[in-house]
């Protein structure tokens, strides 16, 4: 797993917590070989597995009875979970390799080397992925295109640890795709707890409300303004 110098943009999030260097050694411990890094991915994804089944006994608890809307609502908790973290992690990846919201550094180059903490990132998403297709085969199959999605996002991911280059492009894409998660997520959760309880005019009511307004806002701004440029212009022009 190599590593390069880049130059830095500002508004690296872990930087600005002063948990860089934590991060970075973490990564760079974890990636140091083939084991290690199979310990850590199995680690990952037991964390999520763990995570969905804690949360459906939690659901379970405070009287949830329809097993579907009780799978979904742990399915939807750990996708909330791993879209802040990996929103956070890939922003902080691409500042620290040059990129920028409104302009990149002339040294950020997507055919670079793999870096450990992308590395590190692309495997955290990857476990989530795989964690996630355990419940789609099992209990939700007809999800046809989130099936799909999941495949093509893990096998992308995976040849590019595997070549040990092409984070950078993911890094972008997964950052721009999660960011608009945790609103997604909250939306549907409240969703089904409405629609579970038949009160709408309580807390989780309104919290839908405004999650769908923000999720139209959100997607308004980064799928249909920014994204055409942001993704599709940095990608073809380096790619074409």
């Amino acid at each position: 797993f190599p590593t390069r110098p880049a130059e830095r943009m500002p508004g690296c999030l872990l930087g600005e917590l002063g948990v860089e260097s934590d991060w970075v050694a973490f990564c760079s411990r974890w990636t140091r070989d083939v084991q290690s890094a199979s310990l850590l991915g199995l680690g990952f994804f037991a964390f999520f597995y763990s995570w969905n089944q804690m949360a459906c006994a939690i659901f379970r608890a405070q009287g949830f009875r329809n097993k579907k809307v009780v799978l979904e609502l742990g399915s939807c908790s750990s996708s909330l979970v791993h879209c802040i973290v990996v929103s956070a992690l890939t922003y902080y990846e691409l500042c620290s390799q040059g990129w920028g919201l409104l302009g990149s550094s002339a040294k950020f180059d997507l055919a670079a080397p793999n870096t450990p903490t992308g590395t590190v990132t692309m495997m955290f998403c990857i476990c989530y992925m795989l964690a996630d297709l355990v419940y789609l085969h099992r209990f939700s199959p007809g999800d046809i295109q989130y099936i799909v999605h999941h495949w093509a996002t893990v096998i992308y991911m995976a040849l590019c640890i595997w070549i040990g280059r092409g984070h950078l492009s993911t890094m972008l894409c997964i950052f721009l795709g999660e960011v608009t998660g945790p609103i997604n997520n909250g939306m549907v959760i409240t969703n089904l707890v409405v629609s579970e309880t038949r009160v709408w005019d309580q807390v989780a009511g309104k919290l839908n409300y405004c999650f769908a307004c923000g999720l139209w806002t959100g997607f308004l701004v980064i799928r249909v303004l920014y994204a055409p440029w942001g993704v599709c212009w940095i990608l073809g022009s380096f790619y074409l």
